[in-house]
């Protein structure tokens, strides 16, 4: 398969796999890994295993798992979801056609799910993640989806010492709400919980380590595995085991590497937005010699192992970018363009997000105050064809910065 034969994600992810990672068993493995995720949570649900919808934070996938439950990131959807799953929100649901297409899709996906008897109808969500979705967790619960939306969870700038303390109180009580909520009433396991948060860290590592590796080797794992390490690193892709042991493969293929990379021929990017399914601008960046090596969702901090587990849970979101203020994860973007000598942002967003719009026009006019180019995309989230005009854009930035 060549590249002109992609004419959607799935055909990507095998292009990828066996045309561009041929050499690379951990990559394989990791493109499977990613592509199989949602319908093989789905058939492990129907064969009698505890699954759930989960959102997008990161922090509730120790606790999900400490309780014996698959979490299926329902953003994942946006590969399987069409024409007819956005057809459906907005003409059945009637979403206006310029709302976020992210939100059409899981919501359309939900949708053509809702009559299956078999079919996972538990749904953790938060507050925090937009309206158009604070909208669309009303209509799924008409559906007969059952759902436990979180609170807002949000720390200002400058928020420290006494309020800060009462928001962690605060996250500290919604996450034991979550626990009733999971299991109907059983108290938090502590040592199951102690023990998903070592793994968490213990992967953290790793895969920090991979990402330095790259910085030596930046063509050996291309854009869109490296988007999806980081991605499987939010939830394992529901297979903790197999996932771990594709990164501990990946890390000893790139400890082993036995050529240098020429670094002069490498044009460092950091990509500063979510991962819908463009993945035509993944191949743009490739094929013009440009490498994605600074990311503004790279694992910084690690969670504490010191103090209680549940504690541990709310203190590494607040501690973290995801805890509100787009201006933490402004200063984020800075230090990965200076950890990559960064040549330019690719700033990329979802199609009808009005929220990651602002923070990206913000960006963008604080980076070109500092000299840094970028280039600001809109995709769209369900998959289709690679989109032309977001291809020449992407190649005419890079070529521009080489």
């Amino acid at each position: 398969m060549s590249f002109k034969d992609v004419e959607q994600q799935l055909d990507y992810f095998r292009y990828s796999r066996d045309e561009v990672h041929g050499y690379s068993k951990a990559v394989g493995k990791l493109l499977d890994l990613s592509v199989n995720y949602v319908p093989d949570a789905e058939k492990a649900y129907t064969e009698g295993k505890n699954a759930i919808w989960a959102g997008m934070g990161g922090w509730e996938i120790p606790l999900i798992y400490s309780n014996g439950i698959i979490p299926v990131m329902f953003s994942e959807m946006g590969r399987f979801a069409g024409v007819e799953a956005i057809t459906i929100a907005e003409d059945y649901y009637q979403f206006p056609q310029e709302t976020c297409s992210m939100v059409k899709c899981v919501v359309g996906e939900w949708h053509l799910r809702r009559n299956q008897s078999k079919s996972i109808k538990r749904v953790l969500v938060s507050a925090v993640a937009c309206e158009p979705y604070n909208m669309a967790w009303e209509i799924i619960k008409k559906e007969g989806y059952e759902l436990f939306n979180m609170d807002v969870i949000y720390r200002g700038p400058g928020v420290i010492g006494e309020r800060l303390e009462q928001l962690v109180e605060f996250f500290v009580d919604q996450i034991y709400r979550v626990q009733d909520w999971l299991t109907g009433g059983q108290p938090v396991d502590e040592e199951k919980l102690k023990a998903e948060i070592a793994k968490k860290n213990r992967l953290l590592l790793k895969v920090r380590r991979i990402l330095d590796l790259r910085l030596k080797h930046p063509f050996y794992i291309r854009s869109l595995p490296t988007i999806y390490l980081l991605n499987g690193l939010t939830t394992y892709f529901g297979k903790p085991e197999e996932f771990e042991e594709t990164v501990n493969l990946l890390l000893e293929e790139m400890e082993n590497i036995s050529e240098e990379t020429a670094q002069d021929k490498v044009i460092p990017l950091v990509w500063v937005g979510g991962t819908g399914q463009e993945f035509g601008v993944y191949e743009a960046i490739d094929q013009a010699g440009g490498a994605l090596l600074g990311f503004r969702n790279v694992p910084f901090k690690l969670y504490r192992e010191d103090i209680h587990p549940v504690e541990a849970l709310a203190r590494y979101v607040l501690d973290n970018q995801n805890a509100g203020a787009s201006v933490y994860v402004q200063d984020l973007v800075e230090q990965e363009i200076e950890k990559v000598n960064a040549k330019g942002l690719i700033l990329q967003g979802v199609l009808g997000c009005s929220y990651s719009t602002i923070a990206r026009e913000m960006w963008r006019e604080h980076f070109h105050q500092k000299g840094i180019p970028s280039i600001n995309l809109e995709g769209t989230f369900q998959f289709g064809a690679p989109s032309g005009q977001l291809v020449t854009r992407t190649k005419a930035f890079i070529e521009m910065l080489s």
